[in-house]
């Protein structure tokens, strides 16, 4: 998203000019996020899918691994609900399983989608009055259903740390040593 956001604002410094150099901003993210997207899908070796819209109108990025199918948020200016698009509608349905409704107090429903698929989408905004060349925010959103609000939203240098806190040992082994000296009590009567 880095790279993206630098590399928009200088192809539109460079070829732009100033009366729609905002509007050519905010095309030229949208379209090197979804090829930063895809790029860094297939670098770790994921599947990468470029369907198109229903009905026809463009194409958007998907990005799956063992159930979890990740799509691109619009480039935010905050971290409200991403547009809501028929593409993205369709792919937070998946998270119907995450917040479950009980109609029927002591019968569970069993219904709804599958529980072992999840869509999680790639959240990046842009500051209004900060540098055009850097996200503000870079993070991965899990969306309700209805894509009304975040179920979590999380920033990227927040996951890579508790990743990093994983891997690293912070604690050093401590050698307890015993030195109790088990001892023979004597019982009121028995003195053999």
């Amino acid at each position: 998203m880095d790279a993206a956001f630098a590399q928009a604002h200088r192809l539109c410094v460079d070829k732009i000019a100033l009366p729609e150099r905002k509007n050519a901003l905010g095309q030229m993210r949208h379209c090197l996020s979804e090829e930063g997207f895809r790029a860094a899908g297939q670098a770790a070796k994921l599947g990468v899918h470029v369907p198109d819209t229903e009905p026809k109108g463009s194409r958007y990025s998907v990005v799956e691994s063992a159930g979890i199918f990740m799509v691109r948020s619009n480039v935010l200016s905050h971290c409200q609900q991403p547009r809501p698009t028929v593409f993205r509608r369709r792919w937070s349905s998946l998270n119907e399983w995450l917040r479950p409704s009980q109609i029927d107090l002591f019968n569970p429903s069993e219904d709804g989608p599958p529980k072992d698929r999840m869509c999680a989408m790639v959240v990046t905004t842009a500051g209004r009055n900060g540098d055009p060349q850097v996200p503000m925010f870079a993070g991965i959103g899990i969306p309700t259903a209805d894509l009304s609000t975040w179920i979590s939203l999380t920033a990227l240098s927040d996951i890579i740390a508790l990743y990093n806190k994983a891997t690293e040992q912070t604690e050093t082994p401590v050698d307890i040593v015993d030195r109790a000296v088990p001892k023979l009590k004597r019982r009121g009567t028995d003195r053999s």
